[in-house]
């Protein structure tokens, strides 16, 4: 192994990789496009949720009717923005065609008599007509309805229970109460209105951005897609041109090509993911400049990645075909490794993906490292079997190169 002729390799290709316009398109263009695609999605302030409500109610004289609680409704704001959009239909077949073609989220039925039983002290009944055809948005209407009313019914408990406190201090004897007080009662009956109270209690932990999240998601797809294609494509079109036999029959070995190859590789990943963690801090104030462990992460997952590459090259012979295989591979991985989208939400069957595939295992514990700010003691087991991976990738790589080099010769 000769370093000078490395060296002069690691040279060849980056003054090729100036040349080419593909290559700069992923090493300049691309890491700035996917962070501000991503980052202007995702990244800024999410204004709250607003759930379109259509309502259908009777007119009623009651001291307390459904017309007062669609008032309330539209006039609950978060931030400035009213949570509910009501719209009122004359009756119930109109608002659940409304639902059916998707005009409102959920519509509200208050069946007649709802004003009388609730002034009176007896259950009164609401119906709630949701869509189900997309879950992700039922469980959050349901879940803000339902979060409605349960602080709206609390609300009219304590009323209630207050009602009737006053009505038990004022005409119930006081000996007739024996050892109890009004307070005593008070207690014993807001236990049996309301048995349980959830406090709510802030903890601040460690919660990246959007931001921060989709910079690593970058950096996941270049030592996933970019670099296998590079040095695949790259070493083919070196034997179409016919330059690695004239290296095989000169002083500089083959050795020397593969060694100065995946070294320019990750020179031009690395330039790539630079230039994607500066734009991220200069245009959204945030960003995520890995340690060296996190370094050493990106490290062997390019040598998995650029030996995997490698191998299909070899084993296919064809630039065609190794392109459409890394697509092949790549694609799927964009998503089952977790590297768009975080690996809590995916299936139960994708997770394994996500958790001991050598590339989603390194981009797994380089958020884990950088992040969430866990122990190297954490990630240590996961980056061994990156390790290990890598090295038993570039073995099945070696040989399937030493073959195509002896055909050469």
């Amino acid at each position: 192994m000769k370093a000078r002729a490395i060296k002069a390799i690691i040279g060849k290709d980056l003054r090729e990789t100036r040349r080419e316009r593909m290559a700069l398109f992923w090493i300049f263009v691309f890491p700035l496009m996917w962070i501000t695609l991503l980052g202007g999605i995702w990244g800024g302030h999410n204004p709250p949720i607003t759930v379109d409500v259509g309502v259908v109610y009777f007119n009623e004289s009651a001291p307390f009717t459904a017309a007062d609680i669609v008032n309330v409704m539209e006039n609950v704001t978060m931030e400035g923005v009213h949570v509910f959009k009501v719209r009122r239909y004359p009756h119930e077949s109109a608002g659940v065609d409304a639902v059916r073609t998707g005009r409102i989220d959920v519509l509200l039925v208050f069946p007649r008599g709802f004003g009388e039983n609730v002034s009176s002290g007896l259950q009164a009944e609401v119906y709630a007509y949701f869509d189900r055809s997309d879950p992700q948005n039922y469980q959050i209407v349901s879940g803000v309805i339902k979060g409605f009313f349960s602080e709206f019914e609390k609300e009219m408990t304590e009323r209630r229970l207050n009602i009737t406190l006053s009505y038990m201090e004022n005409y119930v004897p006081a000996d007739a109460m024996g050892n109890f007080t009004v307070a005593d009662l008070e207690r014993y009956m807001l236990g049996l209105t309301n048995p349980l109270e959830l406090e709510e209690r802030e903890v601040k932990g460690e919660a990246p951005s959007a931001i921060q999240f989709y910079v690593t998601s970058f950096i996941g797809i270049q030592f996933l897609f970019a670099t296998m294609l590079m040095i695949g494509s790259g070493t083919l079109e070196e034997i179409e041109h016919g330059t690695l036999r004239r290296i095989a029959a000169s002083p500089a070995t083959a050795w020397d090509f593969l060694i100065g190859k995946m070294l320019s590789t990750f020179i031009v990943i690395t330039v790539s993911i630079v230039i994607g963690i500066v734009y991220a801090k200069l245009v959204f104030g945030e960003t995520v400049f890995p340690s060296a462990l996190g370094w050493l992460i990106i490290f062997l997952a390019a040598v998995f990645s650029m030996s995997l590459g490698l191998a299909i090259a070899m084993g296919t012979r064809s630039i065609k075909a190794t392109n459409a295989i890394v697509n092949l591979i790549s694609m799927p991985l964009l998503f089952l490794a977790g590297i768009v989208i975080p690996a809590s939400i995916l299936p139960e069957w994708a997770k394994p993906i996500a958790n001991y595939f050598p590339l989603g295992t390194a981009l797994k514990s380089l958020r884990l490292l950088e992040l969430y700010h866990r122990p190297t003691s954490e990630v240590l087991p996961d980056v061994v079997w990156v390790a290990v991976s890598a090295f038993g990738m570039l073995l099945i790589a070696i040989l399937l190169y030493n073959w195509a080099v002896k055909r050469l010769e």
